[in-house]
């Protein structure tokens, strides 16, 4: 039996039934009956397997008539509770569902040059053709072998692998001139060449004297946190050991026989 009792400023008494039920709404034996005292109205009937669910109150309406109470102050039935709600006896059903961390794509330090530098690759030698000695107005050639330089560590810590690569050298002669090509270039020999040929990283001095010469070697970084190469901003410089030439004059003259011929002989 469900009893629904409406209590409200209601005008009146009366009672009303309905003994036949046939509007397919679930009803056993008789329709919703409904009875007006003055100040209650009172709303009842038999839903199939004859449970009582109660009186519900419902005060503070202005209602005029029983239909409109049972068309608009019915309530609706409460939702039932989640499937998945937590037991009250079990914790762990309370428990939220793990979550996988997101690891960020983005690198989790950015250093610079000045941070890798102390895995800066060692300074290189540089080669002069031909040794140490060269003539005013011939070329001379320069040769220096850079490779790439990779190195692991800590950096931050944090562990980091740092590559360096050359990508171009700027040869210093010494009288005020200097040459940047994109590689150390290559001796004579290795050329195919005769002494004091020109090359992409030969010089010719204007003037006898001693000079010191030296190369400057330029590098790209790059760091790897484990998840790739990412480059570093800036080229690296790192200079090469210098070496000394003495440049000299050479002068000609005309003999009538050389100096394997006439060993005292000018020039000989």
């Amino acid at each position: 039996m469900l009893l629904l009792s409406l209590a409200g400023q209601v005008s009146g008494s009366s009672q009303a039934t309905n003994a036949d039920c046939s509007d397919g709404l679930g009803w056993s034996g008789a329709c919703p009956s409904a009875s007006n005292d003055g100040s209650t109205v009172s709303i009842g009937a038999t839903r199939p397997g004859g449970s009582d669910q109660g009186t519900r109150e419902y005060d503070g309406w202005d209602i005029d008539d029983v239909g409109d109470v049972a068309e608009e102050a019915l309530p609706g039935a409460p939702a039932p509770p989640p499937a998945d709600d937590c037991s009250p006896t079990d914790p762990t059903s309370c428990a939220a569902p793990p979550v996988t961390p997101v690891t960020p794509d983005a690198p989790v330090i950015v250093p610079t040059l000045a941070d890798v530098a102390r895995f800066a690759p060692a300074s290189v030698a540089i080669v002069d053709e031909p040794d140490g000695v060269g003539i005013v107005g011939m070329p001379m050639n320069f040769v220096t072998t850079p490779v790439v330089h990779e190195q692991a560590g800590t950096l931050f810590a944090v562990p980091i692998a740092v590559r360096f690569t050359p990508v171009g050298v700027v040869f210093v002669h010494g009288d005020g001139t200097q040459r940047t090509t994109t590689s150390g270039g290559a001796t004579w020999a290795e050329l195919g060449l005769p002494q004091f040929s020109a090359t992409g990283t030969s010089h010719a001095y204007a003037s006898r004297g001693t000079y010191t010469a030296r190369a400057l070697i330029r590098y790209a970084a790059e760091f790897n946190l484990g998840r790739g190469w990412n480059p570093i901003d800036g080229v690296l410089e790192i200079p090469t050991a210098a070496t000394d030439l003495q440049i000299l004059e050479a002068r000609t003259a005309l003999v009538d026989r050389t100096c394997a011929e006439s060993p005292a002989g000018p020039g000989c």
